[in-house]
């Protein structure tokens, strides 16, 4: 599981400090991804999707003035499943931030093939 764990670690920590090339080479060629709908609310197939998706949600980001997020992982939970792997936690901010990476083993690298991400307004599920 050490090499899921680095690949999800590797992603989360390239995503708190807005590192785009960070992120992206965590991503298989041929991803897909799910958005929270209030960033996209449509399927994004492929790594450029992705990495114009991401880019437009780190510009905001930025734009608010902000060079680094804090996302706080909780609840982690991995599942294997020979050269394939689910891997599910939350992130509280204003919302109950629900992602889910499937993540697939390509010769000696995990890496992610599908990204879902969701999120929950607090105040309403608590």
């Amino acid at each position: 599981m050490d090499g899921i764990k680095v690949t999800m670690n590797g992603f989360i920590t390239a995503f708190s400090n807005l590192d785009i090339d960070g992120m992206m080479v965590q991503f298989a060629d041929d991803a897909t991804a799910f958005f929270p709908i209030a960033h996209r609310s449509t399927f994004l197939d492929g790594k450029k999707a992705i990495f114009d998706a991401f880019s437009n949600v780190i510009s905001k980001i930025r734009a608010a003035g902000l060079d680094a997020i804090r996302l706080d992982v909780e609840d982690v939970k991995i599942q294997r499943f020979g050269d394939v792997a689910v891997a599910t936690f939350h992130i509280r901010d204003g919302d109950l931030s629900r992602r889910t990476l499937v993540l697939r083993r390509l010769h000696d690298d995990w890496l992610i093939q599908h990204l879902h991400a969701s999120n929950a307004p607090l105040e309403k599920i608590q």
